[in-house]
């Protein structure tokens, strides 16, 4: 088992992100969210999350060690320069307000910045969009498609 668990990350078939609405639905035992992961995992697609997103959907008690668990299979993304950079053009790009969108110009950039093709799990319907939008103006056009849940 070991051995097909490696060649299936050896082989990446793009990033599934989870957002602050993917990752507690995981946490929180939602079928259909575990059903989606498993399928991305299953097709050689790596599964990440930004690391502020686990600050957004803290946990306490039984919750939080599977939060924690969860994460330890996930790749989680540090916050550095590049995805920094590309959140303000980001922002720029779309309009937004830096102080009200900046958690999610900072998911989107994480996301922009994964091996595509990269599906972005979300519930908004505001920011995100506009901001994916964005992320077709930066080097390389990154797209990152939109999973709404």
């Amino acid at each position: 088992m070991v051995s097909k668990r490696l060649k299936i990350r050896a082989k990446s078939e793009g990033t599934l992100v989870l957002d602050a609405q993917g990752l507690p639905l995981h946490v929180d035992g939602d079928e259909a969210m575990r059903a989606r992961i498993e399928v991305a995992q299953q097709s050689g697609r790596r599964v990440a999350v930004s690391v502020l997103t686990p600050l957004e959907v803290r946990r306490t008690g039984e919750a939080a060690k599977r939060l924690q668990f969860l994460l330890s299979r996930f790749d989680v993304k540090p916050v550095n320069d590049a995805v920094t950079d590309a959140a303000a053009k980001l922002l720029d790009a779309s309009g937004l307000d830096g102080h009200e969108c900046l958690v999610d110009a900072l998911v989107v950039a994480t996301a922009a910045l994964c091996t595509p093709p990269v599906l972005l799990v979300t519930s908004d319907k505001s920011h995100i969009p506009a901001l994916c939008k964005a992320a077709e103006e930066l080097p390389g056009s990154p797209r990152v498609k939109i999973v709404n849940v």
